[in-house]
């Protein structure tokens, strides 16, 4: 109900992209990334996080290559990964809960609806 709930309400926000959903999302959290071209920083979304009292996590990806532990493993990259720096710098995501929480999300979803 949850996930329903925040996909409703956040399809169509003038500043944050949430995630396609394919049919097979565990929703354990909503990942919200900042829309390029709009000149606000992650740090602007995550004060606001903050002041509504709304934890986050960075997203479960972004640039993998790019983290420290890349280097103890194996692997090779064959071109530059721009989708998922942008990830990386302008993406965090928020906990889902086994219990509704409407309020969360309309926080979120009222953040810079204003934004023309």
């Amino acid at each position: 109900k949850n996930a329903s709930f925040f996909k409703d309400r956040m399809k169509d926000h003038p500043v944050i992209q949430i995630q396609d959903e394919i049919g097979d999302s565990s929703w354990f959290g909503f990942s919200l990334v900042i829309r390029p071209g709009l000149g606000i920083k992650r740090s602007d979304l995550l004060n606001k996080l903050k002041d509504a009292e709304i934890e986050c996590r960075p997203i479960v990806a972004g640039n993998f290559a790019r983290k420290e532990v890349a280097k103890y493993l194996e692997h090779s990259v064959f071109s530059d990964l721009p989708n998922a720096d942008y990830i990386d710098a302008m993406g965090l995501f928020i906990g889902n809960q086994h219990y509704p929480i409407p309020e969360v999300i309309v926080k979120v979803s009222d953040f810079y609806k204003d934004i023309s």
